[in-house]
């Protein structure tokens, strides 16, 4: 194999993760075929996409890298199944999950448990106030802000996205066992809460 068709092709690989984001910040996830086939004007073998793999596997030593790749996958693929079912996507079913949880939220508690940045949050909360999933009242003891409440239409869109979330994770997960899906989730909730501590510390 010719050294300049593998060099093309670890580039190639080095560039993907910046090429594939889409506009909502998630990632594609077949970034890396696509970028090799257009490394060089001539056909890639196998044995070049291998080699492109391979350049970046000292990266996926460090658990961000594998924990970027799992959740641009998973999100990727929930998202096919929530956009043409209910109309919103992870990131919105999130914020209306929580505020149905949570009735007379505040943003500020909002943006504590979603862990999503202010200026997102406030056009999330808006597009689910303006489909009537989500509505806002002024907080009884403080003018200067208001508080979140899940609408019927709003528990109604959370209900189906919550029996259809059922069946997508346990697709996804179905190469855990039972008792390795309870460890991750006890890692996970471990790590989230840490997060959330820490955010209210800054914030």
């Amino acid at each position: 194999m010719r050294a300049g068709t593998r060099a093309a092709a670890r580039t190639g690989a080095a560039k993907n993760h910046a090429k594939n984001e889409d506009v909502s910040g998630e990632e594609t996830s077949n970034g890396l075929v696509d970028d090799t086939e257009n490394a060089t004007s001539g056909d890639i073998s196998s044995a070049d996409v291998q080699d492109a793999v391979a350049a970046t596997r000292g990266a996926s030593f460090f658990l961000t890298f594998k924990l970027d790749l799992i959740k641009s996958e998973m999100i990727s693929r929930a998202n096919a199944a929530y956009r043409p079912a209910v109309g919103l996507d992870v990131r919105s079913l999130r914020v209306l999950r929580i505020i149905c949880d949570t009735p007379g939220i505040t943003a500020t508690t909002l943006k504590e448990l979603t862990l999503i940045e202010k200026t997102l949050l406030s056009k999330l909360v808006a597009d689910l106030i303006e489909r009537k999933l989500v509505r806002r009242s002024i907080h009884p003891d403080d003018a200067r802000h208001f508080q979140l409440w899940a609408t019927a239409a709003g528990k109604r869109t959370r209900a189906s996205s919550d029996e259809l979330g059922q069946v997508l994770e346990t697709e996804i997960l179905s190469v855990l066992s039972a008792e390795e899906r309870g460890q991750l989730n006890h890692i996970v909730d471990k790590l989230v809460d840490e997060f959330r501590r820490s955010g209210r510390e800054q914030g």
